[in-house]
């Protein structure tokens, strides 16, 4: 199986350079357009690909699992999601908390290169294979 590794920079980068002014200046579109485009991979036209794409960002292909980075960004598009309605609800303070958690996460993965999501994704995996023997 193969991952690009500058696509997952790409995200992760624009999870840090746009959620932290958003909720400094108090701007929700940019969480809603994140939103959008993480949850688009689970659609046919992945918007996040097609940005990198039109942004010319040169592909790192490597011989790695993409089911963990998949998992990692769909926990990414549900905070995000959960954000979105907070701040469509008024909450503006649960809104960004969860938005610039996302960006805090992105960050340490970009930075350190640890990924909490892919980290909870192997432990969900194994706590699978302990309980159901697969």
């Amino acid at each position: 199986m193969k991952t690009d590794r500058n696509q997952l920079r790409f995200n992760q980068a624009l999870l840090v350079l746009l959620l932290p002014p958003a909720a400094l200046l108090d701007l929700p579109w940019p969480v809603y357009f994140l939103f959008l485009l993480m949850a688009s991979q689970h659609t046919p036209l992945d918007l996040m690909v097609a940005l990198k794409r039109l942004l010319r960002v040169p592909p790192a292909v490597v011989d790695e699992d993409p089911r963990p980075h998949r998992f990692a960004r769909s926990l990414g598009a549900l905070f995000l999601g959960l954000a979105s309605l907070f701040l469509l609800l008024g909450l503006k303070g649960v809104g960004y908390a969860l938005a610039l958690l996302v960006a805090l996460l992105a960050f340490v993965n970009l930075a350190f290169g640890f990924c909490l999501g892919c980290f909870l994704y192997l432990h969900l995996r194994y706590a699978r294979a302990l309980f159901t023997g697969k």
